[in-house]
């Protein structure tokens, strides 16, 4: 072999290992686990009414005392993120911080009214790692979880004395 070649092949090579990572660097650390607010967020808004629907089955399925079961979905609507200035005697109040999806259940009839009982909110608090429900059930034919969140007035501050 001439020299020539023998550089060319060392040149090759040299080039071939460039950019490749050297065997004693240590494998990035997979990402932190997502509760489940974070995996909803990064769904489409169709993505997560699916998904809120599914979580209530699953929750119902698992705890008896959850009633009345949900036997058909009547319609889902996102109530986003409840606000910090939620009316702290409202239903949503447990809920501030998180996202919260109102799943209506009942009969598939559209001359059937809504019945409050049969409407469930699902909440996706941060950091957590299951949902939590709420019925809205109120007295009579009344929700207790409207669609139009109740705010309260964040008064100003009162000055530092």
């Amino acid at each position: 072999m001439k020299p020539i070649h023998a550089i060319i092949c060392a040149a090759a090579l040299a080039l071939a290992a460039c950019g490749q990572p050297a065997e004693t660097e240590t494998p990035e650390a997979p990402p932190a686990p997502q509760g489940l607010l974070e995996q909803v967020q990064a769904m489409s808004e169709e993505q997560r009414l699916v998904f809120a629907t599914t979580q209530l089955a699953a929750y119902q399925q698992a705890n008896s005392d959850s009633q009345p079961v949900c036997s058909a979905i009547r319609g889902t609507e996102s109530r986003g993120i409840i606000p910090p200035n939620i009316d702290p005697n409202s239903a949503y109040a447990p809920f501030a911080g998180s996202m919260v999806i109102a799943v209506q259940c009942g009969e598939l009839r559209s001359m059937t009214a809504m019945d409050p009982a049969q409407q469930w909110i699902v909440a996706f608090a941060p950091g957590a790692t299951a949902v939590q429900v709420a019925n809205c059930g109120g007295n009579g034919s009344v929700t207790r979880c409207p669609r139009n969140l109740p705010l309260v007035e964040v008064g100003p501050t009162a000055p530092a004395q």
